[in-house]
């Protein structure tokens, strides 16, 4: 069971190192079958790793990686600078894709190298506009651009975000996740034909709350959720992890 949680630009460093600080005083050694990864900002990234750093079960992920694992540009930061802090990297978010441009060719290069230097992408997705013989090719084509490079042994996480329900407080139906769920590891399975290949975790993120958690984790193909604003306060989050917890939920 994976439950992500994607701080933004929404917190200071001051803020994150208090929201650190009150999540591994409070739980952080009651849910050992959970796979936490927190996503604070760039700044941030170094102090809330160092709190978690006795914690298995916390992981730390930075927000994005730059197109060079080793890259010298102003302004970017070395995905092997980041890998002495992160296990995660999460590429391919839908602001980044609108607001910047990023392309699928550009998010599976900046996977390629995360894998490189041992970083795991949590590579995010989004249900484009398809064909009237195809209405998911536009999903089909983002993970296939991805998959195409990636080494089927390789370790990743996919995430599916539809765009209408980031931000918005309004879910996406569970039966439509459900079955969006099913193309992905299908879309999967078909391209990585090499025995011995890991299961790829797929989750659903887009207006996740303590409220709705328990609809998506009880869907088949849902291996957990990406959290953007209810994961920015040690009591929300709290909520949402102990729901999670459930037995009948983990995976």
């Amino acid at each position: 069971m994976y439950i992500l949680a994607n701080w933004k630009n929404s917190l200071s460093l001051e803020d994150s190192k208090g929201l650190a600080d009150g999540l591994y005083s409070r739980f952080i050694q009651q849910y050992d079958n959970i796979n936490i990864v927190l996503f604070p900002d760039d700044v941030s990234i170094a102090t809330v790793s160092l709190i978690f750093d006795s914690v298995s079960m916390v992981s730390v992920g930075a927000q994005d990686g730059p197109l060079g694992a080793n890259t010298t540009l102003t302004g970017s930061i070395s995905l092997s600078n980041l890998g002495k802090f992160c296990d995660y990297v999460l590429l391919g978010h839908s602001e980044r894709r609108i607001t910047l441009g990023e392309t699928n060719e550009m998010i599976a290069r900046k996977a390629t190298l995360a894998i490189d230097v041992g970083v795991i992408p949590v590579i995010c997705v989004n249900k484009e506009d398809g064909t009237e013989i195809d209405p998911h090719s536009g999903l089909k084509a983002q993970l296939e651009s991805i998959l195409n490079r990636i080494d089927s042994r390789s370790k990743f996480v996919i995430a599916y975000e539809p765009i209408d329900a980031i931000g918005t407080g309004i879910s996406a139906d569970p039966k439509e996740v459900k079955k969006i769920a099913g193309i992905i590891h299908e879309t999967i399975f078909l391209s990585r034909k090499v025995k011995g290949s890991p299961h790829i975790p797929v989750l659903y993120g887009g207006s996740i709350n303590d409220k709705n958690i328990k609809s998506f984790l009880s869907l088949e193909g849902i291996d957990g959720v990406l959290i953007g604003s209810a994961g920015l306060t040690a009591d929300n989050f709290l909520r949402i992890i102990e729901k999670a917890s459930d037995s009948q939920y983990l995976k």
